[in-house]
């Protein structure tokens, strides 16, 4: 399900063989995010390259991340955002919560 690229104190993730973020998946994400954001000064960015759709579930378990990443003084982003889904951030209202990089237009095509 996730796939970790660490160095130094970045770490990068990635969601594989999924397209959905939804019920099924949003608590195992959640508890393999969490550990890596507990830990002050270090850097998470969440790809969700491949992403077209996350329900609720999926919402709160990466908002539940973001918080405690900021208790913790760990920096978390998110990257390669599809349109779709920065859409639905944006009807939530959360992309000002936390960096959120939309995919490369060139990267796209």
């Amino acid at each position: 399900m996730l796939k970790v690229k660490e160095r130094k104190n970045q770490r990068h993730v990635s969601l594989i063989k999924t397209t959905r973020i939804t019920s099924y998946l949003a608590e195992g994400l959640r508890d393999r995010l969490m550990p890596m954001v507990s830990q002050n000064k270090k850097e998470v960015t969440l790809s969700l390259a491949g992403i077209r759709f996350i329900d609720n579930a999926g919402f709160e378990s990466i908002l539940a991340v973001v918080k405690k990443a900021g208790e913790s003084g760990c920096s978390f982003r998110i990257s390669d955002v599809s349109q779709d889904v920065y859409e639905l951030f944006r009807l939530m209202k959360v992309r000002v919560v936390f960096e959120i990089h939309p995919q490369k237009e060139s990267a796209a095509t």
